[in-house]
């Protein structure tokens, strides 16, 4: 017998009964993990609850206005000078900067890839993966702890910058405070490229930071090479600095409207990132917080090699090329195989090349204008140039640190530890010294007193100098690469406890210990720069005495961890 419209109609309420039974236990269960996750979350070690993050926020703002406006005000009196002022007024400033701000973007998306915005320890960052609940909750908070240090530091540069206008009679208050409010939207827009970095894929991630880097090369470079003063103003953006500035008694109105666009921009995109939080893959958060605590932990144990080897970006492109191509018998032909091997394991790590040369051209480009300035600014482009450059050559010395590396080792590719070194060193020489070069060479283009025109009493011409400098120092930190990479443990003798008055001094000469290899660079930076204002014979002295130097160190301390290796 068929069943009739009113068994149907039960069945169908049978089966809609059944269905949202299904869907009200599903919901309970959704319930009932998240109240377990969020119990897991607020549990953590180091969580912190009302009281303690109101203590933490009285502690900053008495910090800042006790430390940080003192320290602020103190740096804009220091650089009010008539030997900064024109540099700072410099119509090309204010393109320069603005194309610094995009590369600086570019910079961000490429790092987030390693290390983002939003990182949490392994065992929060599995739970929260595993779990349904909105991973924004969790990852709020790294979030806007790492955004409020990028602005932080940007509020102090611009801060300083305006100060040191207003006192120069260069730019008006009002001018200053906009200047300020642009550095605000630029941090909140460096906060989301941070991000979109971590969030992206490898492609998408690559394809934007490229967009923003031509971008800000091609506002610096219009900015420095276009005559036309409406272009420089343009280009300027948000930069009070402009012809004018301090003779009216407000700020320009297209300073205003640049500030004001640069802070909604910033705004937008922070309120863009917040959902896009919960679209970062647990598999990164994992993989990136394994790294972060793997890294803290060899920082605190004062292993800071081992700390940076910890982001060393794996390969991930240029499989198919042939780092190993036979061909010729002697020692030409075995310098050439080995210049291959190490150029072709640089093109296999694409995005940390790119950061690397990046760094490596804007070094030379530092210290080329170091030569140009005076004052504080001199100072101050010497060392930050000095450090890059050091901090980018360790990209490409990856072959001298396996070849320090083989000390003690079998003989696997027929060369000892000394020939291995020697032939792993011209590719990063040739790479080092070409792009420092080039960096020098843009610079003389934009510097400031490096002009052809030669100088008297037989000192080197300025842009001679300025172009020589670069490359000279880049020579001899492949030389402190070798010797930072025989470095050895750090001695036990140095953890010696030194009681002071002011408590345990022990660390001093344990971050003397693990600095020694920037402290050189800045030593030998300075003493070439003084040299090159003296004569070519005195520089070239002092270049090779710091080869010559550099080299019997790197020999002792090579001696020193395999005695038998002559």
């Amino acid at each position: 017998m068929s069943a009739g419209p009113r068994d149907a109609v039960i069945s169908a309420d049978g089966a809609d009964g059944a269905d949202g039974a299904d869907r009200a236990h599903e919901r309970e269960r959704r319930r009932i993990a998240r109240r377990a996750v969020a119990e897991v979350w607020s549990d953590r070690e180091g969580a912190r609850g009302v009281l303690d993050l109101a203590y933490l926020v009285y502690i900053a703002v008495v910090s800042v206005l006790v430390l940080g406006v003192p320290a602020l005000r103190a740096a804009g009196i220091l650089l009010a000078r008539p030997d900064v002022l024109p540099v700072l007024s410099a119509p090309v400033t204010g393109a320069l900067l603005g194309g610094g701000s995009l590369m600086g973007a570019a910079l961000l998306v490429l790092a987030g890839a390693g290390h983002g915005p939003a990182v949490l320890a392994p065992f929060f960052a599995v739970t929260l993966a595993a779990s349904e609940r909105p991973r924004r909750t969790a990852l709020i908070r790294p979030f806007a702890r790492s955004g409020i240090a990028i602005a932080l530091v940007l509020l102090a540069v611009s801060i300083v910058l305006g100060r040191v206008l207003v006192l120069g009679a260069q730019a008006s208050t009002g001018g200053a405070v906009a200047l300020a409010a642009a550095s605000l939207g630029i941090a909140l827009a460096f906060q989301g490229a941070w991000l979109a970095g971590q969030v992206l894929g490898a492609g998408a991630r690559r394809l934007l930071a490229g967009l923003l880097a031509l971008a800000g090369i091609a506002v610096a470079l219009v900015g420095a090479l276009s005559g036309s003063e409406e272009a420089q103003r343009a280009l300027a953006g948000a930069y009070p600095a402009l012809p004018g500035a301090a003779a009216g008694a407000s700020p320009e109105q297209g300073t205003v409207l640049w500030a004001l666009g640069l802070l909604v921009l910033g705004l937008l995109v922070v309120a863009a990132c917040i959902p896009a939080l919960d679209r970062v893959r647990g598999r990164v958060l994992v993989d990136q917080g394994r790294r972060w605590e793997s890294a803290t932990t060899a920082a605190r144990s004062s292993d800071l090699a081992a700390a940076a080897g910890t982001y060393r970006a794996l390969p991930t492109t240029g499989r198919r090329l042939r780092a190993v191509r036979g061909g010729g018998r002697g020692p030409l032909a075995l310098a050439a195989l080995y210049l291959r091997r190490d150029l072709v394991a640089l093109m296999r790590t694409p995005e940390r090349l790119l950061i690397a040369a990046a760094g490596v051209l804007l070094a030379g480009g530092l210290l080329a204008l170091s030569r140009g300035l005076t004052g504080p600014l001199a100072v101050l482009a010497l060392v930050i140039g000095a450090l890059m450059l050091w901090s980018a050559s360790g990209v490409f010395v990856d072959g001298l640190r396996h070849g320090i590396q083989t000390i003690g080792a079998p003989r696997l590719f027929g060369q000892s530890t000394r020939a291995q070194v020697l032939l792993h060193s011209p590719a990063p020489l040739l790479v080092l010294i070409v792009l420092s070069a080039a960096g020098s060479a843009c610079a003389l283009l934009i510097g400031p007193g490096t002009g052809p025109a030669a100088a008297g009493g037989g000192a080197p011409a300025p842009a001679a100098a300025a172009l020589v400098l670069a490359p000279a120092l880049a020579a001899t930190l492949v030389l402190g690469r070798i010797r930072d990479a025989a470095k050895g443990p750090m001695p036990l003798a140095l953890t010696t406890p030194m009681p002071t008055v002011q408590g345990d001094a022990s660390i001093v000469p344990m971050l003397l210990w693990q600095a020694d290899a920037p402290l050189f660079a800045l030593v030998i930076a300075a003493a070439l720069t003084a040299a090159l204002g003296s004569s070519w014979a005195l520089a070239t002295g002092v270049w090779v005495l710091a080869l010559v130097l550099l080299a019997l160190d790197a020999r002792r301390r090579v001696l020193e961890l395999s005695p038998g290796a002559r």
